[in-house]
């Protein structure tokens, strides 16, 4: 008796089992990278919306009280002198633009907050939509306009985007 060429059924089978074993592995990191990627894509958005900060303070001579309310929306994109929206970044979890509702505007009570990196602290929030940031400013007492600032993205867990040092030590991304 001849044997044909070709494979046999447990030969086709191990192969798949193989394959199967392979993309079960590949597929979690996949998924991984994919919230890194969007991680450092809001803040990418996060630095964007800093220099949109930086500039109304160079400007008006102030921060802004509110993000949307005091005319940020010129300084992006799109956006036109007087004109309360321009256009906005994307958020890389959602995939449109933000809305003002993304940007939750908040107050710190004190201005040792602003600065202050320590984990659980007023700058380590959970509880928000991916993609979202939080603005929050500090006005000192008897003062009309805000003095500090502070900005802080979120995660795809919700959670606020720490950065790490070298030595290990979590740092709250916050810009001022």
């Amino acid at each position: 008796m001849q044997r044909e060429g070709g494979f046999t059924l447990i030969e086709l089978m191990m192969v798949l089992i193989i394959v199967g074993v392979l993309v079960g592995m590949v597929v979690p990191n996949l998924r991984v990278i994919q919230n890194q990627a969007r991680t450092a894509a809001v803040q990418l958005n996060m630095q964007h919306v800093a220099q949109v900060i930086t500039f109304y303070l160079a400007e008006n001579g102030h921060y802004a009280d509110d993000f949307y309310e005091d005319g940020y929306g010129y300084v992006f994109d799109g956006g036109i002198k007087d004109q309360t929206l321009g256009r906005f970044p994307i958020n890389p979890f959602t995939g449109g633009e933000m809305e003002p509702d993304d940007f939750n505007v908040g107050s710190y009570n004190e201005a040792d907050e602003v600065a202050n990196p320590s984990e659980d602290g007023p700058n380590d929030d959970w509880g928000y939509n991916p993609g979202e940031m939080r603005y929050q400013e500090y006005t000192p007492l008897g003062q009309y306009y805000p003095s500090m600032w502070g900005l802080i993205g979120f995660d795809a867990h919700g959670w606020s985007i720490r950065k790490w040092t070298a030595d290990g030590t979590a740092v709250i991304f916050v810009m001022h």
